[in-house]
């Protein structure tokens, strides 16, 4: 049995949102082209961090989703973009606008609006991975039905600092 198959009953998953690009090979990330064959990744570090320190507060590994929906415009300009709902668990570092986890699995993905190629290689995909494809306005509440947001007094807050007059990140009390 895999971590994969028992973290999610060990820990309420946090709900999550993300990019991927759609290849012959299905979804691979955005950034660092990680592929999600069976739509569930678990993180691990390119830097030496240990399996139990990812994602590391001083690093950029982990699995990352933003806290709400990606705009419709950011995965609608491409041919290859496609946006969805993740829940995450394991370790987590919450960021201002979202967090990196451990483990991810996708539990939604976002249909485009016009009928052609792109959706229906969006549904293939979501047939393959065994989640439904829906529009964007739906992503959310389907998402809550797998998790729960991080609380929001658990998010770094954004502070204007007079001095630089620039935005920063503070820790919460």
């Amino acid at each position: 049995m895999s971590s994969l198959d028992v973290a999610p009953d060990l820990i309420v998953p946090l709900v999550g949102f993300r990019q991927w690009r759609m290849t012959d090979l299905g979804l691979t990330s955005l950034w660092d082209g990680s592929q999600w064959p069976d739509g569930r990744l678990t993180a691990c570090c390119d830097r030496g961090h240990a399996d139990d320190d990812v994602p590391a507060k001083d690093c950029s590994c982990g699995v990352y989703a933003y806290y709400d929906p990606c705009p419709r415009t950011a995965s609608a300009a491409t041919p290859d973009f496609i946006g969805g709902a993740v829940v995450v668990w394991g370790r987590i570092e919450a960021h201002i606008y979202g967090m990196r986890g451990k483990h991810a699995r996708i539990v939604a993905l976002e249909l485009p609006l016009s009928r052609g190629r792109k959706r229906r290689a969006v549904v293939e995909a979501a047939e393959k991975l065994g989640v439904p494809a829906v529009p964007h306005r739906s992503l959310k509440k389907l998402a809550l039905g797998h998790g729960e947001v991080l609380a929001p007094a658990l998010r770094p807050k954004k502070t204007l600092t007079r001095a630089a007059n620039v935005w920063s990140r503070t820790r919460p009390a």
